[in-house]
């Protein structure tokens, strides 16, 4: 009975504690990449779902301006289902180092650069089509965007980097909203949540449907 209780304490005890040292190592921006366990020992866990899907894609540039598609010759490791794992690093901390490894153990041209793109879309295009027309009743005509994230060399070491589509779209969401540009230059380091409309001299304004202001929300 003594061993029970005592394995049960050293179990609790070492939980929290491996729960504070991943709580606080996040709090401190410490080692957030540093290893995959720690992944398992902050709060947020899972919270980066979104609406949409994404794929990464490498393409590499020789001296003469030839593009080829950067792959394992060997084949891609695929964790789950079909997906590459190079698509699972969104935040790309270790795609330079999968290009480094992909050029130096395969035949190749002098590359000059290699450029990584991300593919953005919808994640409701990735339904069967005989769900989309049971649900959709519009055609299915997946939309990709495109954007750069990075510029490296052939040993991927890193020559330019560039924002994520949502960080580009949250940028543009500001710059284009003369509100929250008011908002960002008044704003403090603290979080604030509080929003009046008295000074945004917003009392009298009248608010009309989608339709009359020539917003479709189909």
């Amino acid at each position: 009975m003594k061993l029970r209780r005592w394995a049960s304490t050293v179990f609790i005890a070492g939980y929290l504690l491996s729960f504070a040292w991943g709580v606080a190592a996040h709090a401190l921006k410490l080692g957030l990449v540093g290893n995959t366990i720690s992944y398992y020992f902050v709060w947020d866990m899972f919270c980066g779902w979104s609406a949409y899907d994404n794929r990464t894609h490498i393409v590499a540039e020789d001296n003469e301006g030839r593009f080829y598609r950067v792959r394992e010759p060997w084949g891609a490791f695929t964790p789950y289902s079909d997906v590459d794992r190079v698509n699972y690093d969104v935040s790309n901390h270790l795609t330079p180092r999968h290009i480094k490894h992909v050029l130096a153990h395969s035949k190749h041209p002098q590359i000059d650069r290699v450029y990584v793109v991300e593919e953005i879309w919808g994640k409701q295009y990735n339904v069967p089509d005989k769900l989309w027309s049971y649900y959709f009743l519009e055609p299915k005509e997946k939309t990709s965007y495109y954007n750069l994230r990075a510029i490296v060399n052939s040993r991927g070491s890193l020559i330019e980097s560039y924002p994520s589509w949502f960080a580009v779209q949250t940028l543009q969401a500001i710059a284009d909203n003369p509100r929250l540009q008011r908002e960002s230059q008044q704003a403090t380091p603290y979080y604030n949540t509080f929003f009046n409309p008295a000074m945004q001299k917003v009392q009298g304004a009248t608010f009309q449907k989608s339709g009359e202001s020539g917003l479709n929300t189909n």
